[in-house]
């Protein structure tokens, strides 16, 4: 019995050492698990918060550099630290840069390198011998990203009077090299010189370079033959007012250029004169210039301007400059009066012009005024019709601007040409007409008007039957004539009216009749105008009855009815 209580109680401390062991190997799991657990949070921390920049960067000097730039992901709201180490990428070499975003900042290297050799454009110089010149003045428009040392491949010789090549060397510091070339010529004669405008080309001694020199200008040949021989062309040769020349110049036995520059630095000399001006006048100060006397152009002004609203002398005050800026202040004097004298107008006479001709009323006409340079000559012919035989009055007047007037008056006749003409005849046909007749009548009426105003005319037992232009002259101006003519004045008066007509002429016996036909769109009819010592007159009467009058007054208007159309 005693032996079985002793196996119970050895069980019980093993199943007690057992569980021990097993709470052991818990608890160092659990840690083992912790600790793995904190491990990758701690990764993921890592990755989260202090991996999202590069840890080197490389940029091409002179590039825009930003905080994007560095990072591994496109980030919102991160900027480049100011950590008292600033970036400057015209500097090559390794930056410490500063990435913050909020509360976290992350550190980067940044490398700055060149590896693009510095531009250039080379200048030529023209030098004068012992005149030194650094490796800078051959060149302009240096371009590189960063500080770019310029020194001579090997030294130019200023001394010597002769053209060279010049070699220059660019280094950034990027440790980039660029060669280039340049020209340098030396000559013996200095490349400018000013000289002052208006007193003749300089002595050729003023561009020696060197005491004593023996300097001339260059001959016209010499000068041809230097320009010919380096294709150039004088398109600005030397005259003594301001502005820049070429010139040439022969030492050491050769032709060498130069600029010269004429300036104007003398003010002008103005020699002013009085003047007489009138009331209202606008003046100048140039109008007071008697004689000016510089380099270049002379314009004026004023300082106090005239006033010549009243009569009276006074004075202003005028200032005088040249184009090169060079004044001069003087007082000028003037009187003041008023006009009262009248334009004067000549060359008008009487007139005679040709009915229907046109007139140049201003030909050989002109105004002068003891003032105004330009008055305006008016010309009244308001009276004149060129198409009516009369006389008219043409008046002739003009102004100054003080208001004084000159008048003339001529006669302008308007008369018949020597040798009438047919333009002349019908122009009078259709002045009777306007007279006689109006655009509402009807053919009727107008060949009866025309019938009225013919047959009123005087009768003259005389008129040349081969001119029929001036047998309508005679009618239609003189208002005379004998049968010819009243027929003649009758066929023209009907056809500028639009009526159709024809002119008959009697059989030939021992005296001649004319008179006319006229059709209406009724056929034709007798049309005789001409006084009859009866008093008889025959407007629009048919066949018949003129043939029972002229069967009776011995055949007076016997005619051929084989050479006329059908007579109603």
């Amino acid at each position: 019995m005693g032996m079985t209580g002793a196996v119970v109680r050895t069980r019980r401390a093993e199943r007690a050492v057992s569980r021990k062991r097993t709470n052991k190997w818990r608890r160092i799991l659990i840690v083992v698990g912790i600790l793995l657990v904190l491990s990758i949070f701690g990764v993921i921390l890592w990755k989260a918060c202090f991996d999202r920049v590069y840890r080197h960067c490389r940029a091409e000097a002179g590039a825009q550099i930003t905080a994007a730039d560095f990072m591994k992901k496109n980030y919102t709201g991160m900027i480049i630290a100011d950590m008292g180490n600033p970036i400057n990428t015209r500097v090559p070499g390794v930056y410490q840069v500063y990435i913050q975003s909020g509360h976290f900042t992350y550190h980067s290297e940044l490398e700055i390198v060149d590896t693009v050799a510095p531009m250039a454009e080379t200048v030529d110089i023209v030098s004068i011998p012992g005149q030194v010149h650094t490796p800078e003045e051959f060149l302009r428009g240096i371009t590189d990203e960063t500080a770019v040392e310029v020194r001579f491949a090997a030294q130019p010789l200023f001394d010597t009077v002769r053209e060279s090549e010049v070699f220059l060397l660019l280094t950034d510091a990027g440790g980039n090299v660029t060669e280039l070339m340049a020209h340098m010529s030396v000559v013996p004669v200095l490349q400018e010189m000013i000289a002052e405008a208006g007193c003749g080309l300089p002595d050729p001694e003023v561009f020696s370079v060197t005491e004593g020199q023996e300097i001339r200008y260059a001959t016209e040949e010499e000068t041809r033959a230097y320009r010919n021989a380096n294709g150039l062309t004088d398109d600005h040769p030397f005259q003594d007012l301001v502005g820049e020349y070429t010139v040439y110049l022969e030492t050491y036995g050769g032709v060498y250029p130069s600029k010269l520059k004429m300036i104007d630095t003398t003010p002008p000399e103005v020699v002013t004169q009085d003047l007489q001006v009138f009331l209202g006048d606008e003046l100048t100060a140039e109008d007071f210039i008697s004689l000016a006397a510089d380099a270049s152009p002379v314009s004026g002004s004023f300082v106090t301007a005239p006033d010549t609203t009243a009569e009276g002398d006074f004075t202003a005050e005028a200032v005088y400059t040249d184009a090169a800026g060079n004044k001069v202040q003087m007082p000028v004097s003037y009187s003041v009066k008023a006009d009262t004298e009248a334009p004067m107008i000549t060359g008008v006479q009487d007139m005679r012009v040709v009915i229907g001709d046109s007139v140049s009323y201003k030909r050989n006409v002109t105004v002068t005024d003891n003032h105004d340079e330009d008055v305006e000559l008016v010309v009244d012919s308001s009276e004149v019709n060129l198409q009516e035989l009369g006389s008219y009055n043409v008046v002739y007047s003009a102004t100054d601007r003080a208001g004084n007037q000159a008048t003339r008056t001529i006669k302008l006749t308007v008369a018949m040409p020597s040798q009438v003409t047919q333009e002349a005849v019908d122009l009078l046909a259709d002045q009777v007409l306007e007279k006689i007749t109006t655009p509402e009548m009807s053919g009727y009426e107008k060949a009866e008007a025309i019938f009225k105003w013919v047959h009123s005319m005087g009768y003259i037992d005389k008129s040349n039957h081969d001119d029929p232009v001036q047998a309508a002259y005679d009618g239609l101006y003189k208002r005379s004539g004998d049968c010819y003519t009243y027929a003649i004045t009758s066929q023209i008066l009907l056809t500028h009216a639009g009526i159709d007509n024809i002119l008959i002429e009697k059989i030939p016996t021992r005296r001649l009749h004319f008179w006319n036909l006229i059709n209406l769109g009724e056929g034709w009819y007798h049309f005789d105008a001409c006084r009859r010592s009866d008093g008889k007159s025959f407007f629009y009467v048919n066949d018949e009855t003129l043939m029972k009058y002229s069967n009776a007054h011995y055949k007076s208007h016997n005619y051929d009815p084989s050479l006329y159309p059908e007579i109603q």
